[in-house]
Formats: structure tokens, C-alpha cells, sequence
């Protein structure tokens, strides 16, 4: 009976260290292993599945797991969903460009309908597996994605450069234009300058912090407590509004925007990106402080991905809550036999961004020639 429960206690010790050292400290070792977790449960021959959505598949799901396969320097994965996202989603044949259509469920294309966050993600991941392997393969379809986005996603605007959320042959003449901050990303925009030495791609990035800036300091109030909301609209004057039928929320698609501007600031050390994530920062902490809380439950305001952009912000500001901010935003973490994974292992977009920031950490001091 005495060895019974030695044997039985020794269990349960042997379970209680294992949890408790589930959850590792190290950027590195996070980033690895949400990473192999990340394919178990979302990424099938190529095809990058949402379990709460039927098991559909959008074409910025497709960007993202590329764009994650090249950083962690996976590329048996990321060719397997370059092929599948190029036999099935690419509009080559159906309209003649190099944008992805969005939408994929039941086995067949739902949406030919680009979006051009997907499509810059697609390009900028394709840019970095050329760097990481040196396959000219990559680049040549870099530079024809590249190209359809400027040809069929842009439009000018009073004299100005904007990225639209999709091509503007799907907009009406005269309409108010939509537009999603969180598709602008500075440092794609510099890099793909970098590759075609075309001048609209730096317009793009100027424009991305003007329109940051002209929302956070917004007159006409389209922010949400001092921070940028996930849609508004442009008129043929210039002028920004309410997109109709949209709340100006901070929500899942702005988001983004914190993630979007760091990774201009890690690479580029851009002093208009400081500015706007100092702006973040301090409206993360006087607004939305008291709704983060250790060990809740998901909410719109605490889970791993909100609190991957507060982090973002406020570490990159050098405010004093930022390791705080790493601390909650850990606490989201889950772990099981296949690794590490975010809130809810169904949960498709938290796992497929929230990782980002715990990326630039652990690259920290190679970015910043520190």
C-alpha cells in the first residue's frame, strides 16, 4: 500500500512540474513550438483550414502560415502552401492578375474576390523565401503579385496613394471608398521598394502614416478612444468618414495595425512608426488597462491577441508596463503533446497572429543592431 502511493504521488508530482513548466519564458522556444502546434491543428497538405468557420479556407490564412513557415525556416511547409494556394486560389486564369481569391470552402473557390492584405502578406513572404533559400522562383512571383497589387488594389486619391481592401473594379463610381488601416504595412511597402525601385511603394508607406495620424488626431472623431477603428471610408475629396453599414470599433481587424507598425520599427527603426505605437501605448493604458486581467476568460479585450498588440506597442515605447503587458499576454498560452497554442485550439486568427510580437523578442537584438 506504501509503495501504491509513492507511486501514486509521484504521478501526480510528475504531472504537476511537467504543467508547470509547460508554458516556456523563452521567445525561441514559444515561437517554436505554437509554430509546430500551428500545423497539427489548422494546416492540412498545404491548406490552411478555420475550424470555427466549417473548415473554410481564406487566402490571408495562406499568407500568414507562409510568412511563419519562412521566418521559422520551414520550407517543406512553405512550399506545400505555395502550391496549394497557387493551383487553387491563384486568379491568374480567372482574371488574369496575380491576386488570390479569398474564399475557399466545400472544395471549391466561393469568392474570386481579392484582398490585399492577403495579397501583400502572399508577396512579402514570397520576397523572404527567395532571401532564406535563393530560389528565383519565389522572387519572380513576388514581382508579378507585387505588380497586381499597385495595377488592381491602389487607386489615387486627391493626389495621394491608397491601398484599397480589394480591387477597385469592385468599387462604384462616385461611391465612398473603403478603407481597412490595418491592411497598410510600412515595412512590405519598403521592401518591395527595395525589389522593383518603384516609387509608389514608399507613396504607400507615407500614406499609411499619414492616414494613421490623421485618425488618431481625428477632428471629425473616427477613433475609438484615441485608437484606430477597423474600417472608414474616403471621399474623391480626401476627406475620411464613416463607412456606412461599419462601427468605428477597435476590433479584429485593427488590431493588426500595433503588429503591423512594430515590425516597421524592429526593421526599419522608422521614427513616424515610434510615434504612432507611443500614441497606442499611452491609449492602451489610460482606456483599456483595467479590461486586461490575468486569468479571465477570453473577452474582446483580453485575450492573446489583443494583448500581443498592447505588448507590441508599449515594449517598443519602452513604457514600464510592457513586461507586464508580456506577462498576460503568456497567460494565454495553452499546451499540449503537439506544443504551444493561444486561447482556444480552434481558434485560427489568435494562433495565426499573436505569436509576432514573442517573434521580434527573440530577434530583438539582431533587428535593432544592438
Amino acid at each position: 500500500m506504501r509503495r501504491f502511493f509513492f507511486l501514486t504521488f509521484a504521478s501526480i508530482l510528475s504531472f504537476i512540474i511537467i504543467n508547470c513548466s509547460a508554458i516556456p519564458q523563452s521567445s525561441q522556444e514559444i515561437v517554436t513550438q505554437s509554430w509546430r502546434h500551428y500545423q497539427y491543428a489548422f494546416i492540412r497538405d498545404g491548406r490552411v483550414i478555420r475550424p470555427k468557420n466549417n473548415n473554410d479556407t481564406v487566402s490571408e490564412g495562406q499568407a500568414y502560415a507562409m510568412l511563419r513557415a519562412v521566418l521559422v525556416n520551414d520550407q517543406k511547409i512553405f512550399d506545400e502552401c505555395l502550391s496549394w494556394t497557387e493551383k487553387t486560389l491563384s486568379r491568374q486564369t480567372s482574371k488574369g492578375d496575380y491576386l488570390l481569391a479569398w474564399h475557399f470552402e466545400n472544395g471549391k473557390v466561393t469568392d474570386i474576390k481579392a484582398a490585399s492584405d492577403a495579397d501583400i502578406d502572399y508577396a512579402y513572404s514570397l520576397i523572404l523565401a527567395y532571401r532564406q533559400w535563393k530560389n528565383e522562383k519565389y522572387l519572380t512571383l513576388a514581382k508579378k503579385v507585387m505588380q497586381s497589387v499597385l495595377e488592381h488594389e491602389t487607386e489615387v486619391i486627391n493626389g495621394k496613394i491608397y491601398l484599397l481592401p480589394w480591387p477597385k473594379s469592385e468599387n462604384s463610381a462616385h461611391d465612398l471608398i473603403a478603407l481597412n488601416p490595418s491592411y497598410y504595412a510600412p515595412s512590405h511597402f519598403k521592401m518591395f521598394y527595395t525589389i522593383s525601385q518603384d516609387n509608389r511603394w514608399l507613396a504607400l508607406t507615407d500614406t499609411t502614416y499619414d492616414l494613421l495620424n490623421r485618425l488618431l488626431d481625428s477632428p471629425e472623431k473616427l477613433n475609438e478612444k484615441g485608437i484606430i477603428p477597423d474600417w472608414v471610408a474616403i471621399d474623391q475629396e480626401g476627406k475620411l468618414t464613416v463607412l456606412p453599414g461599419k462601427p468605428l470599433i477597435y476590433g479584429w481587424d485593427a488590431v493588426r495595425v500595433p503588429l503591423r507598425i512594430a515590425a516597421d520599427y524592429y526593421l526599419y527603426q522608422d521614427i513616424r512608426a515610434l510615434k504612432v505605437l507611443r500614441w497606442f501605448s499611452e491609449s492602451f493604458e489610460k482606456n483599456f488597462s483595467n479590461k486586461i486581467e490575468f486569468n479571465a476568460q477570453p473577452t474582446p479585450y483580453n485575450n492573446a491577441l489583443f494583448c500581443s498588440a498592447v505588448f507590441a506597442a508599449t515594449e517598443a515605447s519602452g513604457a514600464k508596463t510592457s513586461t507586464n503587458m508580456l506577462q498576460r499576454l503568456r497567460k494565454h498560452i495553452r499546451h499540449d503533446e503537439e506544443g504551444l497554442y493561444y486561447n482556444d485550439i480552434s481558434d485560427y486568427y489568435i494562433n495565426s497572429i499573436a505569436w509576432l510580437p514573442e517573434y521580434y523578442q527573440s530577434k530583438k537584438r539582431v533587428l535593432l543592431g544592438l
